[in-house]
């Protein structure tokens, strides 16, 4: 059913609370998304679906699976960005909290927060995403940030503060996810190079 409903480096001021809200999706997987019918090439052939799911005010969530490995991008089109994921093998939990700020008098999405564990079943490491929202047919939807939230105080709050000052000026593709909060020498982070058929562990 979808239900909308201490950092290591200061954060500059944002926008008045007033400005920004967030907003929730949770989603059966299975129920509440559409999986698509694909074509890939041979250098893709390893994905093993893709799921379109709707989103808050008509915006959708996209997640690509391959190889025991999530690629998610969310937007106002249904077009699927570059692979973005971890090493590590993960999954992502099955609720959204949609960052959203006022223009021209409305609440958009413009950054989304999304939990992963990442890691081999017997280490598994909550990590929160920060991601950017495409909110135009040509904008790509990439991370912004990550939070190992083992060590980490607030990990929310911390992500509601990077997701705020950071996600609205992120240019994907020229910019870099960075980790906030403790980041442990172990701290995955994210990587742009897609699974393939010879990757038959974890932790490649």
């Amino acid at each position: 059913m979808i239900r909308p409903a201490l950092l290591a480096l200061a954060l500059p001021a944002v926008a008045h609370a007033q400005d920004i809200d967030s907003v929730y999706t949770s989603y059966d997987w299975g129920a509440d998304c559409r999986t698509l019918e694909k074509d890939l090439p041979p250098d893709e052939a390893v994905m093993g679906f893709q799921l379109v799911c709707p989103g808050p005010q008509g915006f959708y969530l996209m997640l690509t699976e391959g190889d025991a490995r999530i690629s998610m991008d969310y937007g106002r089109t249904q077009v699927f960005g570059p692979w973005e994921s971890f090493t590590p093998f993960n999954t992502v939990h099955d609720t959204v909290e949609w960052r959203r700020q006022r223009l021209k008098g409305e609440m958009q999405p413009f950054a989304t927060i999304h939990r992963w564990d990442v890691g081999p079943s017997f280490d598994d490491r909550e990590i929160l995403v920060i991601s950017t929202v495409a909110t135009t047919p040509d904008a790509e939807s990439c991370m912004v940030g990550v939070i190992d939230t083992t060590d980490t105080p607030d990990a929310n709050a911390l992500a509601r503060a990077v997701a705020d000052r950071y996600a609205p000026g992120f240019v994907c593709g020229n910019a870099h996810a960075r980790a906030f909060g403790f980041v442990r020498i172990d701290t995955p982070l994210p990587r742009h190079v897609p699974p393939h058929s010879n990757a038959t562990t974890g932790d490649q």
